[in-house]
């Protein structure tokens, strides 16, 4: 698996070389860490600074103020006056929506690649408080995310999870209400969507609870109880020492990508982007 994920690395690295696009960054306030991070990427992309007045004082940067940062990162990505735009620090669904609102398009999916302070890289599945709470959603959305892994060289093994241990769910699946209730719906919701995965071709597991074990086992494709338990999986990673290489909103004419609003380096998110889109003109 490891050398899967040095073979994607390499792709993108590749196509990072092919051209120098210009892309849009939403920055709400000034924060050094994050700039030290832009300023090391403009190796990369010609970087254009989105946000209020607060970013003014920024040297070493084309800036862009206005006092609604979200609808104006949208409207010039719409515009076509830079050739992506990463969200930043500015708001996530004032910004997808009026992006959305502009033209009429709606994403499809967005897969998260994390990697943990060991360098293991993996996919996941929601990592937004509203997405991933039923069942349909969150296997079309491990169907997206395998085929989309496996157009860049990626075999996907998918690690579903639930919020029961398999030793608790034979002992309590009687209960149906209450907080039990929800839990045992979390395991059967798993069971539905690994067999699903199974019928489509694609190697997948209820790994009950168990986030640490599947990524030792190869897992690259892990699929959250909801897009909140994947939310917090981003910041926990942060927190310890991890990182989130990536988050594209996908299913778009353009190159939106995204991310989580704690994030301080953004290297990767910029070179990724740029690689999606030397990828796309080439």
């Amino acid at each position: 698996m490891e050398k899967e994920f040095q073979a994607f690395n390499q792709k993108v690295e590749e196509l990072v070389k092919l051209g120098k696009p210009k892309i849009a960054f939403g920055l709400k306030e000034p924060d050094e860490e994050i700039i030290q991070s832009l300023r090391k990427s403009q190796q990369y992309a010609d970087i254009v600074l989105v946000g209020p007045e607060a970013i003014k004082g920024i040297e070493g940067f084309e800036k862009v103020m206005d006092d609604n940062p979200e609808e104006k990162l949208a409207s010039m990505l719409v515009n076509d006056e830079i050739d992506g735009i990463i969200r930043g620090t500015i708001d996530d669904f004032t910004t997808l929506e009026a992006y959305e609102k502009l033209t009429g398009e709606k994403y499809t999916f967005c897969p998260g690649l994390l990697e943990d302070p060991k360098g293991r890289q993996f996919f996941i599945t929601a990592a937004s408080n509203p997405e991933g709470w039923d069942k349909e959603e969150r296997l079309q959305a491990a169907i997206n995310i395998a085929n989309f892994v496996k157009e860049w060289g990626i075999e996907p093994k998918i690690a579903v999870l639930t919020g029961r241990r398999h030793e608790t769910y034979p002992r309590k699946k009687h209960i149906k209400e209450g907080v039990d209730g929800i839990l045992n719906k979390t395991y059967e919701d798993a069971e539905y969507i690994v067999d699903k995965l199974k019928e489509a071709g694609l190697d997948a597991k209820n790994w009950a609870i168990d986030l640490n074990p599947a990524v030792e086992a190869g897992s690259n494709v892990i699929c959250p109880v909801n897009g909140m338990v994947g939310n917090q999986m981003f910041r926990v990673l942060l927190f310890s020492g991890g990182k989130i290489l990536a988050a594209t909103r996908l299913g778009f004419s353009r190159v939106y990508e995204d991310n989580s609003r704690t994030e301080k380096d953004f290297e990767f998110h910029i070179k990724w982007t740029v690689a999606m889109i030397n990828k796309r003109k080439k």
